[in-house]
């Protein structure tokens, strides 16, 4: 007697059967080769058309957190403007001043005692040089005015008082001469 579980044995055991003569591997009719790669193909579509997707959000998000930088690097340029900043830098400019002023008030005392006391400059050639160390200061002191928090240049401008004042001594120290009265 067949039963319906028999059959299905029966074909169970003549696939198993087969799959043997056939060097044990089983491989689908020809017709299921296209329907086979038509699900790969799309499969793949899918997951690039996923990846394209996914990139898009990241260059939006990236888009977006430059934008957003640059707004706040705005906004931080705008508050170094505040009341506070501007007050920093009007002291930097009456301090340039005061240092430019305390710089000449000490030239003209020099001068005045070199001259009250006598004394005439030489080396005439010198002029030149201390020519060049005023055009100089006076550069720097505007180069200051525009950057007034780089260090270097008031390093600069503190050297060349000093070289100017130097130079001065040198012009007028010479052989004492008195003046008759």
């Amino acid at each position: 007697m067949t039963t319906p579980n028999n059959s299905s044995s029966n074909a169970l055991d003549s696939l198993i059967d087969e799959t043997m003569r056939n060097g044990g591997e089983i491989t689908p009719p020809k017709e299921l080769w296209r329907g086979i790669e038509a699900s790969i193909s799309r499969q793949q579509l899918g997951s690039q058309l996923q990846v394209n997707n996914n990139r898009r959000w990241v260059i939006g998000i990236a888009a977006s957190l430059f934008v957003a930088i640059g707004v706040l690097m705005g906004t931080h340029h705008v508050q170094m403007l505040s009341p506070g900043n501007r007050l920093q830098t009007e002291a930097q400019m009456k301090l340039l001043t005061m240092v430019t002023q305390q710089h000449q008030q000490q030239r003209e005392l020099l001068l005045s005692n070199y001259q009250d006391a006598g004394f005439t400059p030489s080396f005439s050639e010198l002029e030149v040089e201390l020519q060049q160390l005023r055009e100089a200061a006076i550069k720097v002191t505007q180069q200051l005015q525009q950057e007034p928090n780089n260090l270097e240049l008031w390093k600069f401008l503190q050297w060349l008082h000093q070289q100017e004042l130097e130079l001065l001594k040198t012009m007028y120290m010479q052989p004492r001469t008195y003046r008759q009265v």
